[in-house]
């Protein structure tokens, strides 16, 4: 039965199972000059990849980005009372968010709210087709928050050979300890602000993600053959 215990033991273990990870694992990343053309942009940022790979890009990023600068969205209900003790445990913002479709007043604050944050500097954490699918399909969030903010969207793609993948939607994936986790970073993406059909935005940003975990697969195997 879930209760606050369980959520606070659910958390903490992430939070372990990140740390073993980072810990443990060996990290490589290609694409680097595009993270830190946007870093010294000093723009702020919004990094995004599909839901299942999270793991390996939070593991990737807290080498790069003060993960206190960042902010992300959960959902408002017990997966989110569990990720919330996750995310302040490795220091990333939650703000909690109705993600079932639901229009109302709060959502709509929360969202300026996080809208005002980001434009004031701090960088943005999103899986866009999270918390619960279909896979590889972005909500309208990612684009209408980047537009309002003039933020760089960072696309983002990980692969790591020894891991589990949960047996779900989004495949979600766990690198054993001691595996090699590859991150591809993407070329800066903005969009305008007099852009009107976001939707076409979507469908190129769909194209970019794909592309960018298919490259950090590639790179992980022909960086690999580097080391031989």
């Amino acid at each position: 039965m879930n209760s606050p215990i369980v959520y606070r033991i659910k958390g903490n273990f992430l939070f372990v199972f990140l740390s073993t990870i980072s810990a443990t694992c060996r990290f490589e990343i290609s694409g680097i000059e595009n993270l830190n053309q946007a870093l010294e942009s000093g723009k702020p940022l919004i990094g995004t990849s599909w839901h299942g790979m999270t793991m390996m890009v939070i593991g990737s990023l807290r080498n790069y980005i003060d993960l206190d600068s960042v902010v992300t969205i959960i959902p408002d209900d017990y997966r989110g009372d569990i990720l919330e003790i996750f995310a302040n445990k490795i220091g990333i913002y939650p703000e909690k968010l109705n993600l079932d479709g639901e229009n109302s007043m709060e959502m709509s604050r929360k969202l300026v709210r996080i809208i005002r944050q980001i434009s004031s500097g701090r960088n943005f954490l999103i899986h866009p087709d999270g918390p619960a699918g279909p896979a590889y399909a972005i909500k309208p969030g990612l684009t209408a928050i980047a537009q309002k903010t003039g933020a760089l969207i960072m696309p983002m793609g990980g692969y790591c050979r020894h891991a589990y993948h949960w047996a779900r939607w989004d495949r979600y994936t766990w690198p054993l300890p001691f595996s090699k986790i590859q991150l591809y970073v993407g070329k800066p993406y903005t969009i305008s602000s007099d852009v009107q059909d976001l939707s076409l935005k979507n469908q190129e940003l769909e194209t970019i993600l794909n592309q960018a975990a298919f490259q950090a697969a590639a790179d992980y195997y022909e960086i690999g053959r580097d080391h031989h």
